[in-house]
């Protein structure tokens, strides 16, 4: 099964790389602190590129509580600060527009034979800083569901397949995220995620793009 999923990914990450004309790099740093065996302080960063990984798009910092209700059943509430990288009034230059996210998560997870399943729903509202008005402007809103199998076994590596459905509310569904990755332990306190995956457009143009997840976390 290990190899099964393993195989998945390097054709998934070959058919999306051979049919896009632009790759991206999405490269980030977490640190989880648990406070008691139920709460738990998640803080994160993350740089995004664009353009065959040669201009940065955004940049953003997350801060947020989980709190385990069970072994299978988990809440979490978090703000994220967005600097997306947008063109100046005069078109003439760049500049880096905040947006200021806010999302809660409901998550279970469950055994599957050799396999683990994981559901997400999340529900997120985001406001981006309106110069006309001195103060925020609402985005969009959405909600969202996320399903994922891995191959947890006992390697360092772990397997995983993942969708993420979007869904904007006032609209219907517009966006699809499907990834494959594998997750490396490389101790029982740091773990490295690396990944590949596509967002497709449901709704108007499709983005011909590719991207590389890199992701180091960090259990205190």
């Amino acid at each position: 099964m290990k190899h099964l999923l393993f195989s998945a990914f390097l054709l998934t990450s070959f058919f999306s790389f051979s049919q896009t004309t632009d790759i991206g790099l999405w490269s980030g740093v977490g640190v989880e602190k648990k406070i008691n065996k139920s709460f738990s302080v998640n803080l994160s960063t993350q740089v995004r590129f664009t353009d065959n990984i040669s201009i940065m798009r955004a940049f953003l910092g997350e801060l947020g509580v989980s709190y385990k209700i069970n072994k299978h059943w988990e809440v979490t509430g978090y703000y994220r600060y967005i600097g997306r990288r947008k063109k100046n009034d005069e078109e003439t230059g760049y500049y880096y527009r905040p947006y200021h996210r806010f999302y809660a998560d409901l998550a279970y997870d469950h055994k599957l034979w050799k396999l683990k399943f994981d559901y997400r729903l999340r529900y997120q509202n985001q406001f981006k800083d309106d110069t006309n008005t001195d103060g925020l402007e609402p985005d969009k809103s959405y909600l969202r569901n996320k399903f994922e199998l891995s191959y947890p076994n006992k390697s360092r590596f772990t397997p995983f397949l993942s969708t993420d459905l979007f869904y904007q509310l006032g609209t219907g569904f517009d966006q699809m995220r499907n990834k494959a990755g594998i997750e490396i332990a490389l101790n029982k306190r740091n773990k490295i995620d690396i990944s590949g995956f596509t967002d497709y457009q449901l709704q108007g143009k499709q983005e011909n793009r590719f991207l590389f997840g890199v992701n180091y976390k960090l259990k205190l």
